[in-house]
C-alpha cells in the first residue's frame, strides 16, 4: 500500500527501467523492487525482473519508510533522473 511507481535513468545504461515503490503492510517496511517487466492492470499486479508477483493495494500514496529506502537506493544505485510515473498504474473508471 502507499505504492508508486518510478522511470528510472541510469548513469551508465541506455535503457530506462520503471520500479515499485511502497510499503509492504506484512513486513512492516519500505521496499523498492527490481525492474518492472509486466503489469496485470485488470487484477493490479506487478510482475517484476526478479520473479516476484506484487499485488497493488488501495490508491497510491505516500509513505515515509518507502521514501527513506527510495533515495538511498536511488544513490547506491547511481540514477541518473528519477520520474514518477504512477498515473500509468492507477485503475481508472
Amino acid at each position: 500500500m502507499d505504492w508508486s511507481v518510478y522511470e528510472v535513468s541510469w548513469a551508465d545504461l541506455p535503457d530506462k527501467t520503471q520500479h515499485l515503490v511502497g510499503y509492504m503492510v506484512r513486513q512492516g517496511l519500505g521496499r523498492v523492487s527490481s525492474a518492472v517487466q509486466a503489469f496485470d492492470r485488470d487484477n493490479m499486479r506487478i510482475k517484476t525482473l526478479s520473479g516476484l508477483s506484487i499485488q497493488l493495494k488501495g490508491l497510491p500514496g505516500f509513505n515515509s519508510d518507502a521514501d527513506y529506502l527510495w533515495i538511498h537506493w536511488k544513490t547506491i544505485n547511481a540514477v541518473k533522473e528519477a520520474t514518477n510515473v504512477t498515473n500509468h498504474y492507477c485503475l481508472v473508471h
